[in-house]
């Protein structure tokens, strides 16, 4: 069975729609980007437990530029100070801490702050995405929002390449 015919049947999908998906690079790339991401700064395992020391540890990188953030970071906390749209981010998982952020001015916010709510945001995509909590029609509905996570994986990666220095546990 051909691939897009299996997939779609697969994920009970229309075929028109995994035509659509698989032609436009951006669900590839974020396909990539998360696993050099998860295997390169987190040991093959990203998860939130992790997040406070990696977000720790970039924002002491003597490399480490926020300008390379601002404009994900910005979009995302204003983004998710909606209600319904965090909610639906989250699907039933929480974190008083990325709430905490959330709640706070952009402006007021450190350079571990930021990067520990794009961890976060980043890792929620990844989760609605590869759990199937968004039919595949809306991977290319989230388009713009995927495109400032690539952003983000690319920088923490290029940021991290050429350090021994791994995320695996928690501080």
């Amino acid at each position: 069975m051909a691939f897009k015919k299996w997939f779609a049947e697969y994920l009970q999908q229309d075929q028109l729609q995994i035509d659509r998906l698989l032609n436009d690079e951006t669900a590839t790339h974020f396909l990539i980007a998360w696993s050099l991401f998860e295997s390169r700064c987190f040991e093959g395992f990203a998860k939130p437990e992790k997040f406070h020391a990696f977000a720790s540890d970039v924002t002491e990188n003597d490399a480490f530029q926020n300008e390379d953030f601002l404009e994900s970071g910005k979009h995302f906390h204003s983004r998710y100070q909606d209600k319904h749209r965090y909610n639906n981010l989250m699907h039933r998982q929480s974190s008083p801490k990325l709430k905490d952020i959330l709640s706070t001015q952009f402006e007021s916010l450190s350079d571990y702050q930021i990067i520990f709510m794009l961890l976060f945001i980043v890792y929620r995509f990844r989760c609605n995405i590869f759990h199937g909590n968004k039919g595949v029609e809306s991977w290319l509905k989230y388009k713009e929002q995927i495109n400032l996570c690539l952003i983000v994986m690319q920088s923490l990666i290029s940021l991290t390449t050429g350090t021994n220095k791994k995320y695996s546990q928690t501080k």
